[in-house]
């Protein structure tokens, strides 16, 4: 659009031009009437030079056109009728074509001349900005080493000010090395022979579209230049000649001393890895996929790809003669499946597992084969490189276990042996280690405890034997490690939840070095032995019980007897000493009924004493019976007192008696509980000393009828009181002679009491301290 706009500008100035022209030929034709043409001649000039050679040709065509129409013969008319005329306008129109043609080139000329001045402004712009960005160093120099100008970046990278630039100490042929010398002068001459052309105010002519020649120009080169201080940097460095001065160069300086840095760190780098490839005792290798596999693919198809498309790019020669190899360039390119075999489950298992764990594994086995076809286990490290979503290699490393995996095969074949062996040993075998793990354990061993070998291997003692056990035999597990033999004989808990005696040898196992890597146990359990020598022990002590009973039994009858045949003695004699002096002497009546009364009190006295001995005998056949019946307790124990009322009065003895009025009517047989009463009362009277008292107490208390009697006699004392019920057991024998008795009471008291379902007891605080006897009835025999 503005193309065209242009070109009808272009043709209204030459038809302005024109136009004008004619008006002011027209007013002029007197004057101009030999020289018709000529302001048409500026025109067309105008035209030219304003709008181009198209806009010179229409001024041209319609100069000619005017001038034919009102100033040649016939006028009016285009119709030319002289030679003249027509000689005249070819010759206009010859001459307004060659003013076009001039015109147009100077036109041209003038409109390339202004765009090399703007590129070239451009330009000089564009390298004025990259000398002071100071991105990379630049200097105008000549061929004698003077530096006319340099930047900061160079003058930084030599150690120099500009001071020291305007003052002519900066020379670059000053700051080459002797070694570098011999290579800058034979850049020099590249640069004398050729024909100059860099320049920042070089012209180029109206067809230069080309870029600048490489003559005139020394191609970038590796340099060093010495600094102010007198250390070394190393550059980069090109330079060029300057337009029109043989002498004059412009270069560009890069400091390399980061880069040769960073090569430095890198060849080191290198080195580094290299040595520790070479000096590794480890196999390290890298794998390449000819096509990369992408991880979206199943794993079978990823195993089948890696068995296609995997070759061994790179490795160690370490790793080369795990295969029989005596260097890495031996094996390097073979494929993936001419070492890991495809048919062998563990190694699809084994890439199977590497693509699962994402392309990264750690200590994973492979069952491979070397050079020569023979099997090899190796122990391998390996992680994927993936990139793009697409795995393009795989870096790894592997150590040769198959020395190792042949020593496990054997140790487990030898192992099966022992423990065929060991298993047909009836004890129990264990091997424990320095650190006091299980090892090894027979199947006998296992059983006992029942626990499997996967649930007793590597576990400490501690675990299955417990804190407690652990800590009782320590100090013998101390002493197995420390060298010397032990046996010792413990409890272990058994499987069945008890614990077994068991007898326990410890062996010491020794090195080469003398040291106790571990030890043997030997364990046999004696329970059965430790319980017979038990109940050996249990049967003695009641074998020995038993006598002592017996002797005990045996000295108690004869005290027994003792006591019977003076107690029978002493009523005896007063009865046959009165019954021998009233038959041989005549006494008065007072006399004769005292004597009568002694024999009547004394015969009674060995009728109750008989009574006792038929009762214990009726205990003992269990022939004694009793008579039940409706019972009322308080008058029972009412008349009990009474009986006993004048011997305690005797004695000055205060009966003190307290009865629940909720006691009524129980069922029992009378005559047997008035027994009960009477011979806890007679032994309360016997037994307390003149003055003294005793508490009858008869009371409800929740489903018993408790009958209680209290005295304070002479008490029991605490280690006879659990005795105190037994028969023929006397605590003191002079006590018993001095208040009489054969210690048949409390026995007869105790058996009537449990014949009726109730209990009786005894409490004392002590000798001095009186005593109680308690009697409870239950409920159900109201």
């Amino acid at each position: 659009m503005r193309g065209t706009r242009s070109l009808l500008a272009s043709y209204a100035v030459a038809l302005l031009a024109v136009g004008s022209v004619l008006l002011l030929t027209l007013l002029l034709q007197p004057l101009l009437k030999q020289t018709i043409f000529l302001l048409f001649f500026a025109a067309v000039a105008v035209s030219a030079w304003y709008g181009g050679m198209e806009a010179g040709l229409l001024a041209t065509a319609l100069s000619t056109l005017a001038v034919s129409y009102f100033f040649l013969e016939p006028v009016f008319s285009l119709l030319v009728a002289s030679l003249d005329n027509i000689l005249g306008l070819g010759l206009f129109v010859l001459v307004t074509t060659i003013i076009n043609l001039l015109n147009s080139e100077l036109r041209t000329a003038k409109q390339h001349l202004q765009n090399s001045l703007q590129k070239l402004q451009v330009s000089e712009a564009r390298f004025r900005s990259l000398v002071e960005s100071n991105i990379i160093g630049v200097i105008v120099a000549n061929m004698d080493g003077a530096i006319a100008e340099a930047n900061d970046a160079f003058l930084g990278m030599v150690g120099y000010s500009q001071e020291d630039l305007l003052a002519g100490r900066v020379r670059w042929r000053d700051m080459i090395p002797p070694e570098y010398i011999e290579t800058n002068n034979s850049a020099i001459p590249s640069l004398r022979d050729a024909t100059p052309t860099v320049s920042f105010s070089t012209r180029r002519s109206a067809n230069a579209n080309a870029e600048l020649t490489t003559k005139g120009v020394c191609q970038p080169f590796e340099n060093e230049y010495i600094r102010k201080d007198r250390s070394r940097v190393p550059i980069l460095l090109g330079s060029a000649l300057l337009e029109n001065n043989q002498d004059d160069i412009i270069s560009f300086v890069i400091d390399l001393s980061k880069r040769k840095q960073v090569e430095l760190a890198l060849s080191k780098s290198e080195e580094r890895y290299r040595t520790f490839l070479e000096q590794s005792s480890e196999g390290i290798w890298c794998i390449e996929l000819e096509v990369p596999i992408s991880l979206d693919c199943p794993e079978d198809e990823q195993i089948q790809h890696f068995y296609q498309y995997v070759y061994l790019a790179e490795c160690n020669n370490v790793m080369a003669q795990m295969y029989g190899c005596s260097r890495a360039e031996d094996i390097i390119g073979v494929r993936l499946g001419d070492f890991l075999v495809a048919s062998d489950p563990h190694n699809i298992a084994y890439l199977r597992n590497f693509i699962r764990s994402n392309y990264r594994l750690i200590d994973a086995e492979s069952h491979e084969i070397d050079k020569q076809g023979n099997s090899k286990y190796f122990l391998n490290n390996l992680v994927g490189i993936v990139e793009n979503g697409f795995l393009v290699r795989a870096w790894g490393t592997q150590r040769d276990i198959t020395e190792r995996k042949r020593t496990e095969a054997a140790l487990r074949e030898r192992e099966d042996e022992l423990r065929l062996i060991t298993n047909a040993v009836p004890v129990k075998i264990s091997y424990v280690d320095g650190e006091q793990r299980y090892r090894f354990n027979n199947k006998e061993y296992e059983d006992w405890f029942g626990l499997p070998a996967s649930e007793i291997s590597g576990k400490h003692i501690r675990e299955i034997l417990g804190e407690s056990v652990y800590q009782s035999i320590l100090p013998y597990v101390e002493t197995v490690l420390s060298g010397e033999q032990v046996t010792y004989e413990t409890q272990l808990p058994h499987k069945d939840g008890t614990n077994h005696y068991v007898n326990v040898t410890y062996i010491p196992q020794f090195s080469q070095e003398g040291k106790v890597p571990g030890f043997v146990a030997l364990i046999t359990d004696i329970t059965d032995r430790k319980q017979a020598e038990q109940e050996r022990e249990q049967l003695l002590k009641r074998e020995q019980a038993a006598r002592a009973d017996a002797e005990t039994a045996n000295r108690m009858k004869d005290e027994f007897l003792g006591t019977l045949s003076h107690e029978l003695r002493t009523p005896l004699n007063a009865i046959l000493g009165w019954a021998q002096l009233l038959r041989t002497r005549k006494f008065d009546e007072t006399t004769t009924v005292r004597a009568l009364e002694t024999i009547e009190r004394n015969t009674r006295s060995l009728t109750q004493l008989i009574e006792d001995v038929l009762d214990v005998s009726r205990i003992i056949r269990g022939t004694l019976h009793l008579s039940m019946d409706r019972v009322e307790l308080v008058s029972l124990v009412e008349a009990a007192i009474d009986t006993v009322y004048l011997a305690a009065q005797a004695k000055e003895i205060n009966i003190k008696c307290r009865f629940d009025p909720k006691v009524e009517v129980v069922v029992g047989d009378a005559n047997r509980l008035q027994q009960v009463v009477w011979n806890l009362l007679s032994n309360a009277v016997k037994f307390t000393p003149k003055g003294g008292r005793v508490d009858v107490q008869l009371e409800h208390i929740e489903s018993y009828v408790q009958i209680r009697v209290s005295d304070t006699g002479g008490g029991i004392a605490a280690e006879f009181l659990p005795h105190v019920f037994e028969r023929f057991r006397q605590a003191d024998s002079s006590s018993t002679r001095s208040h009489g008795g054969l210690g048949l009471g409390l026995a007869i008291v105790r058996h009537l009491v449990e014949l009726h379902g109730g209990t009786v007891l005894a409490e004392s605080p002590g000798i001095g301290k009186g005593a109680t006897f308690v009697v409870s009835l239950p409920m159900k025999a109201i």
